[in-house]
């Protein structure tokens, strides 16, 4: 008897949590496809039924809709004011030092851009789509004047989000750590109400 399409989608879905927690964890070199699928529950024999790669693997982990535009989404509403005081909160939320390995495992951007080159183009594609998504996202509240163009401020703000996580999660000070996000989050906020 056939599975059912709902069966074969959990399976996959199975697979894609699997796989997005250990490429976040150990990089795309870092794990095979047996770790992937004895971290899913499931035997070798099933991965090729749902991707033919584990480069296919890694784009469609890189495909799911990261959580920092999740949250953004969430907080968006027809008030550009509104829009802005929710992105600011995001970020803040974003840039918390005590939310940093959540960040990192949850966030394409931070955890796993470094190997976006062993996905081949398909994964820059990905990639490419999460930095479009949330830099349309971050431009939602914000005014269009100011010095710099909007499309390039939202950029910044990207940038020092991820920017400013990844220096942070590797200093071995706590104190420092804070400081890098404080002074990202207080830029990205500048950047946001110019």
């Amino acid at each position: 008897m056939p599975l059912s399409k709902t069966h074969k989608q959990n399976t996959r879905d199975k697979i894609l949590d699997a796989a997005g927690l250990l490429f976040r964890r150990h990089g795309f070199d870092g794990v095979g496809i047996d770790k992937i699928m004895a971290q899913a529950g499931l035997t070798r024999g099933g991965f090729y039924a749902h991707f033919d790669s584990k480069a296919d693997l890694f784009n469609a982990v890189l495909e799911q809709e990261p959580a920092l535009k999740r949250m953004l989404n969430e907080r968006q509403s027809e008030s550009k004011d509104e829009s802005l005081q929710g992105t600011l909160d995001v970020l803040a939320t974003y840039l918390d030092p005590g939310n940093t390995d959540y960040v990192t495992s949850s966030c394409p951007m931070v955890s796993l851009a470094r190997d976006v080159d062993k996905g081949g183009p398909a994964a820059r594609d990905a990639l490419t789509k999460v930095i479009t998504d949330l830099t349309a996202l971050f431009k939602r509240g914000m005014s269009e004047g100011g010095q710099i163009k909007r499309d390039e401020r939202a950029l910044s703000v990207l940038a020092l989000c991820v920017g400013g996580v990844t220096i942070a999660r590797t200093a071995n000070n706590p104190a420092l750590a804070q400081q890098i996000l404080n002074a990202c989050e207080h830029e990205a906020e500048r950047l946001l109400k110019e």
